[in-house]
């Protein structure tokens, strides 16, 4: 250092404080904007639940809660078994049906048994008959025959004879008078062996007509028929009992996620009563609760701004708007429950209930 200069003295400690100061301030005053932006941002949005369309499982009759094997928020698949269910009563009724159609089949087997012994036994009985009638309708056509040759020769014989110049006398009077009687006799016979033959050939018919017949109206009077009658009914009455049971076993629908589970194992659940909701997950829709003051700048169509958590913004189209207003606990003024549907990109998949931010246009 030269004589006379003067030296001048930094506190280095000093440099780095008022820095620190200094970004200290930015970082407030950037906080304070921040803050301030999302305050508007907040005045200028409406609150909302993310949901889906709810399958409601109910009960169709009183019965108890055997096991459940599902847990809520789980994902569930169409037919994947949710919970199943005990109708003592109905298991009742079920055995009974099932030994009620047992004894039906027995006794239709016992009836058919019995029914088989004697079809066999009529029938054989008639088709003796109808063989015996069939002799008799070939005698009698046998004897038809000779009778009618019989009469066509005493015809042929009283022909020549008055066609021969013979003198009339005693004798010849009495041969040509025996002979017309034999050929009438022999007309009247054969006329009355063919009423004979039709006769019989009417009664072939009836016997065999009765033969076809037989087992059928043997059947009907040893209770085949009704017994097979009874048995198809209670069969019917099974199968209702049995889909009863099937409907115990409840099962999903459809894809989903499960809401709320209101039974317990054991618990006894009255007819009609809830047992699990299960929300339709692939199908989300966002119910917006609007200012009545701001009812006007929504109306179907309208594409709105949603703000799920983690910050990420999608789009949503109102699809509905309800014709009346509700009141909410705390609010002197009534809202709206609109309903926002997905439109645009993809929504993030979150829980059922979540909470949504919805920018007014």
């Amino acid at each position: 250092m030269k004589p006379g200069e003067t030296t001048t003295v930094t506190d280095a400690s000093n440099v780095p404080q008022w820095r620190r100061i200094g970004i200290l301030l930015i970082l407030a005053i950037s906080a304070g904007t921040g803050l301030a932006w999302s305050l508007e941002h907040r005045q200028h949005s409406i609150p909302g639940t993310l949901e889906a369309r709810r399958a409601v499982i109910a009960t169709s009759r009183t019965v108890r809660v055997r096991e459940i094997s599902v847990a809520m928020g789980q994902s569930v698949t169409p037919g994947q078994p949710l919970c199943q269910l005990i109708d003592a009563e109905l298991e009742d009724r079920l055995i009974g049906k099932r030994r009620e159609v047992a004894e039906y089949e027995a006794e239709i087997a016992r009836a058919k048994a019995s029914a088989d012994v004697e079809i066999a036994w009529r029938h054989r009985e008639l088709q003796e008959e109808i063989f015996e009638i069939q002799l008799k309708v070939a005698g009698l056509s046998q004897e038809k025959l000779s009778k009618q040759v019989e009469e066509y020769a005493w015809k042929d014989r009283l022909s020549a004879t008055e066609a021969l110049v013979i003198p009339t006398g005693t004798g010849s009077d009495d041969r040509r008078l025996m002979a017309i009687l034999k050929e009438d006799a022999a007309a009247g016979t054969s006329e009355a062996l063919t009423t004979q033959i039709a006769l019989c050939e009417q009664r072939l018919k009836n016997l065999e007509s009765l033969d076809k017949d037989l087992e059928s109206k043997i059947r009907a009077s040893s209770g085949v028929d009704v017994a097979e009658a009874r048995l198809n009914g209670a069969k019917q009455e099974l199968i209702a009992l049995e889909g009863q049971v099937r409907d115990l076993a409840m099962n999903s629908s459809s894809h989903g996620t499960v809401g709320e589970i209101k039974i317990r194992t054991g618990d006894r659940v009255p007819a009609g009563c809830t047992v699990m909701e299960i929300f339709d997950d692939q199908q989300p829709h966002v119910i917006a609760q609007i200012p009545s003051h701001s009812a006007t700048k929504f109306h179907p169509g309208t594409i709105a701004t949603l703000t799920f958590p983690m910050n990420e913004q999608r789009t949503g189209i109102v699809t509905s708007l309800p014709m009346q207003t509700v009141a909410v606990a705390g609010h002197s003024e009534s809202f709206l429950l609109v309903k926002i549907e997905p439109t645009g990109k993809l929504w993030p998949k979150l829980a059922i209930g979540s909470n949504v931010r919805i920018q007014l246009p």
